[in-house]
């Protein structure tokens, strides 16, 4: 794993607006990005994904066979001086869950830093620490918990819900790139051997990113069949039309 870039703030030959950039390497673009802005939320707590420029450094590659050749992407996140920056203080339902999981993760005794922002309809707090495994759980399921109740809060009785997304250290972007290997080998599998293959239990987000991977795949299809907590993915061999 690559250890975080150290934050730099850069002269640019202003006193009174400092400008702050960070280097941060992952598997892919994207988490990469999120390692980045984190990195920079642990100098300046509040700062919104808006008033942050990226620049991609390296795309990343997945290598040949075995994994040869392998390298991962590299990301600069640099904060815009005050001057340019468009978001001011955080919107209040950002606030609200930024505030929801900082006090819920300090409560069962975990020491980690909290950020929050909008992200396109969504709202999203990303969460880092040392090791935050016990906060992220079993497949998942502590950090899915937290993300569900923290829905309910910022969500309230009110019609318009925003999604709501609760991450720690990638978590998510991990576990989606384990699932979507999972279903390319499962599907690989019913292929060959023209047989069924059921998958272990799943939560609905985990299950989603099984049929969405498999959704256009031309021999196989899949089902959610069981019941809660044991409802689990199916993929079969694609029936001939008629």
């Amino acid at each position: 794993m690559t250890e975080p870039d150290d934050l730099q703030p850069v002269d640019d030959g202003e006193d009174d607006d400092t400008e702050f950039a960070t280097i941060a390497g992952a598997a892919t673009i994207q988490e990469a990005k999120r390692k980045a802005l984190d990195q920079l939320r642990k100098v300046v707590p509040y700062v919104n994904e808006a008033d942050v420029d990226f620049v991609v450094m390296e795309e990343g590659s997945k290598g040949s066979f075995f994994g040869r050749g392998k390298s991962e992407a590299r990301v600069e996140a640099r904060l815009r001086p005050a001057g340019e920056r468009v978001a001011g203080n955080l919107p209040r339902d950002v606030e609200v869950l930024r505030e929801f999981v900082e006090t819920t993760i300090e409560l069962v005794g975990i020491k980690a830093h909290v950020g929050a922002s909008e992200v396109g309809e969504a709202l999203r707090a990303d969460i880092s620490g040392d090791d935050l495994g016990l906060l992220i759980g079993r497949h998942g399921a502590t950090i899915d918990a937290l993300q569900y109740i923290a829905a309910i809060v910022v969500n309230g009785d009110r019609r318009d819900r925003r999604q709501v997304i609760v991450d720690a250290e990638g978590y998510r972007d991990r576990r989606e790139a384990a699932l979507s290997s999972l279903a390319e080998r499962t599907a690989q599998k019913v292929v060959r051997e023209g047989a069924a293959a059921a998958l272990q239990p799943m939560t609905a987000a985990e299950r989603k990113v099984i049929h969405l991977h498999l959704k256009d795949h031309p021999r196989v299809e899949t089902v959610s069949e069981g019941n809660e907590p044991f409802r689990a993915v199916v993929v079969s061999p694609k029936r001939p039309p008629g």
